[in-house]
């Protein structure tokens, strides 16, 4: 069995993963989680270093360890744990789609895990927007945008998995 025999809602879920691990990664990578105006300057803020823009010039630095609070760690480690739990979803459909043994057990498993993804990334904005005020700011940016957007991917991810494991619709 390949990827031919393969059920339409496991291939779904196959380019949707690609797509949700491809956001999620762009989204904790670059720094647009938060927009800060003062004055003349404007601060992009991300998770790993802050943008200025002065005058039309930019430079970015990256956060010293003084400048990092505790929720900007979790904040870190959430989104980062839920782009890994995105990969190791991929594999295990990759593994269950392309290499295929009749194990069952590796899709659902990565159904579980697609969900746990999207746990880590609804729980990462939401800490971040909870002390987005901290920052004097809620003007969120596209990396915050592509967080939210990549818990929702898993989220249809996930429902999509489980209901072809449950063979409620369609499917071989």
């Amino acid at each position: 069995m390949g990827f031919r025999d393969t059920s339409l809602l496991c291939k779904i879920v196959l380019i949707l993963l690609v797509l949700c691990l491809c956001i999620d990664l762009i989204g904790f990578a670059i720094p647009y989680w938060n927009t800060v105006d003062k004055l003349d300057t404007k601060f992009n803020v991300g998770l790993w270093n802050q943008c200025t823009e002065k005058n039309g010039t930019k430079e970015c630095t990256k956060f010293s360890d003084s400048d990092i609070k505790d929720w900007s760690n979790a904040v870190r480690a959430l989104s980062i744990l839920s782009w890994v739990f995105f990969l190791v979803a991929l594999v295990l459909v990759i593994i269950f789609v392309f290499i295929k043994s009749e194990k069952k057990a590796l899709y659902v498993g990565a159904v579980c895990i697609s969900f746990a993804g999207a746990v880590c990334a609804l729980v990462a904005f939401a800490v971040f927007a909870a002390f987005a005020a901290q920052l004097n700011s809620n003007k969120y940016h596209a990396s915050f945008a592509l967080t939210i957007i990549s818990f929702i991917l898993g989220m249809v991810i996930g429902i999509t998995g489980m209901l072809d494991c449950l063979g409620i619709v369609g499917g071989k």
